[in-house]
């Protein structure tokens, strides 16, 4: 295939999209929000009667249905309003894809009408041919440029899909019905964001200082670099909080794909991380919901990253519709996600490190599969960390079977000195105190 082939593929690639139909689906997530909130203010008007009318036992009963029920609206509601943004993320990154791409073809058929025009009719004299061949060169290598241009215009719509495809998968309610788009395979993953690498290497080779911070390890300077912060969460999630001065991950992180295994603590070690786990030994805190046969997996981490040049810690929830799921679990989505306030702290002095109270979520709900903390410090080490943490999760049940397996991990390793407390049942909480 000639590279002007290769150009005009690509652009029809691109102009298979149609922001039209993204725009169609962005209006139609608002128009359902819209009917939900209708839905609001009826279900508010017959809650109003029935608190006035209605007292005792079945009077409350409902009243608390209701209220679950209209929780359950406000959430579909947050939902449609993000989704929609990320149709119009799409929409635009798409037009602007189309535009570019009809640029760049517009400009091969001119160099491809300038070539066939130089080849026709060239003189016999072998200085002709000559200058033919080397403007032949010439504008090959303008439409090979032409052909890299076009595959960035491609990659970095791609890319964008990516992320805002992820976070559309991740919602619940009305939103399946409208995302409507299958997850990507794993290889698909890897390549995106491998193809990422070039562009975040030279980005930071042409920047003397960011070059200086990168052969040092500081890390917090090349995070402070708006461009470089922009790729590293698109890309791996990890985003730097200058407040609080650690580093989390958002809910598209690389992570979110692969869910967990075993296996993947196994790893820790080879990649400069020696941490304190509840899995270490295979007695893992699970618990299943019997009405749906759902299997939930709580994993809590402390220790140092990065060679002893970081500390943090995290916390992880993940699921699994069946027992039987060969160890694997996914990161966990929608309504069951957990509220996590984290907090690394020094068990000798009582000095706290860092907060983290829900940094890296997506939306202001601050619930993830996911909470990390981790901070670049060489100078603390991993024995004197500790971990405290308040989860939040939906309801008083899910809060009672988390409650119940994580004291019974307490008492099966009473070397791990972990004290767990129930908390309120409106909101449902726990905390727990983790001092191995």
């Amino acid at each position: 295939m000639s590279v002007f082939d290769k150009i005009h593929a690509l652009a029809d690639q691109v102009e298979k999209g149609s922001p039209t139909e993204l725009d169609d689906r962005a209006r139609a997530c608002r128009a359902t929000k819209e009917m939900l909130e209708d839905t609001k203010a009826l279900l508010e008007n017959v809650r109003v009667q029935l608190s006035e009318g209605w007292r005792g036992g079945a009077g409350e009963a409902a009243l608390n249905s209701l209220d679950a029920f209209k929780k359950n609206r406000d959430d579909q509601a947050q939902d449609l309003e993000e989704s929609a943004k990320s149709f119009e993320t799409i929409r635009d990154a798409l037009a602007k894809a189309q535009q570019d791409a009809r640029s760049k073809r517009a400009d091969a058929q001119a160099l491809q009408k300038k070539l066939d025009h130089e080849w026709h009719g060239f003189g016999i004299r072998p200085v002709d041919l000559a200058a033919t061949w080397a403007r032949d060169k010439v504008l090959k290598a303008e439409a090979l440029v032409l052909l890299a241009d076009l595959e960035r215009v491609t990659t970095t719509y791609d890319a964008i899909l990516l992320i805002e495809g992820q976070k559309l998968r991740f919602k619940t309610g009305q939103v399946w019905e409208l995302a409507g788009s299958e997850k990507r395979n794993n290889a698909e993953i890897a390549a995106i964001m491998l193809r990422e690498l070039p562009g975040l290497a030279a980005l930071v080779a042409k920047n003397p200082e960011l070059r200086d911070a990168l052969v040092h390890g500081e890390w917090d300077k090349l995070m402070r670099n708006p461009e470089v912060a922009q790729k590293i969460y698109d890309y791996l999630g990890f985003k730097y909080n200058e407040e609080g001065d650690f580093y989390t991950t958002g809910e598209h992180s690389a992570q979110s794909y692969f869910g967990w295994r075993d296996l993947y603590d196994k790893f820790g070690p080879y990649l400069g991380m020696h941490l304190d786990e509840t899995g270490a030994d295979g007695d893992n805190m699970e618990f299943t919901d019997p009405k749906t046969g759902k299997t939930y997996r709580l994993e809590l981490w402390k220790g140092s990253y990065g060679a002893g040049d970081a500390f943090g810690g995290e916390v992880g929830f993940y699921t699994s519709d069946s027992p039987n799921n060969d160890g694997h679990f996914n990161a966990a989505q929608g309504d069951d996600q957990i509220k996590v306030t984290q907090t690394i702290y020094d068990k000798g002095t009582g000095e706290v490190y860092f907060t983290n109270d829900g940094q890296g979520a997506d939306g202001t709900d601050k619930k993830h599969f996911w909470n990390l903390a981790i901070r670049t410090d060489p100078d603390v080490q991993p024995e004197q960390l500790g971990q405290r943490a308040t989860i939040e999760v939906r309801d008083a049940d899910m809060r009672d079977r988390m409650y119940d397996e994580m004291t019974r991990w307490a008492a099966a390793h009473p070397e791990e000195h972990l004290t767990v407390t129930k908390g309120s049942d409106h909101p449902p909480t726990l905390s727990y105190d983790w001092r191995k």
